[in-house]
């Protein structure tokens, strides 16, 4: 009986594969998770790639166990692979949402810092480099005749 040897990412690229998927499943909540998992499971899926590259180089020396669990990794990381990149996809998404919302917040508040500026009772004349006061006072571009303490 001829004692055939193992691929080489036989339990490497299960192991990775498995890990990626955990952390997708169960750390989907946090961006940079993605993103290790990604990882983890783009480097179990070249090493099964390479080990089924080496198994149909040369069957007769390796096991087909060892064939089929490479091949089983394989398919197990090409799903993490597909449920990472997904999640990072969302995730961008949702950032550049969010960045679209906070500058629509920044763009409000420069637009009420200058009508601001514009109905103060005290401002700067920029053509003439001096400084205005009127005796009334504009409150949200209505007139307010000034008080007077008799």
């Amino acid at each position: 009986m001829i004692i055939k040897s193992k691929l080489s990412a036989d339990p490497l690229a299960l192991i990775l594969g498995i890990i990626s998927l955990v952390i997708i499943l169960f750390g989907c909540c946090c961006g940079i998770l993605a993103v290790v998992s990604l990882i983890l499971s783009i480097i179990g899926l070249v090493s099964a790639s390479n080990s089924l590259k080496e198994y149909y180089s040369n069957p007769e020396v390796y096991s087909l166990q060892s064939k089929q669990n490479v091949y089983a990794a394989k398919i197990i990381c090409i799903i993490g692979t597909i449920i990472s990149a997904l999640f990072i996809l969302a995730f961008a998404f949702v950032f550049f949402i969010y960045q679209i919302s906070i500058s629509d917040v920044f763009k409000e508040k420069i637009e009420e810092i200058n009508n601001r500026k514009v109905n103060d009772s005290l401002f700067y004349n920029e053509s003439i480099n001096e400084y205005n006061t009127n005796d009334s006072i504009y409150k949200d571009s209505t007139y307010v005749d000034t008080v007077s303490w008799k």
